[in-house]
């Protein structure tokens, strides 16, 4: 299970983050409840800016699962 994650923890992350862009544009909602305090960053940087960093964030954080669940220490 180690060997799967560290070969695809990149392709995995990409996959989930590529998912999280297409889900939130492809999404028939008319509003998107968000908190007060980000407000403004879609009106600063637009919508779709808006979800492609919700896209990265979330291959990010799947990325630190990966890493997370390999147990990877940081190499000095």
């Amino acid at each position: 299970m180690k060997k799967f994650f560290s070969i695809l923890k990149y392709p995995i992350s990409i996959a989930v983050g590529a998912f999280a862009y297409y889900w939130l544009i492809s999404n028939p909602q008319e509003s998107y409840p968000i908190p007060i305090i980000l407000y403004w960053i879609p009106d600063v940087i637009g919508w779709n800016g808006f979800f492609i960093v919700i896209g990265v964030l979330a291959g990010l954080l799947t990325l630190g699962a990966c890493v997370g669940i390999l147990g990877e220490d940081k190499e000095d």
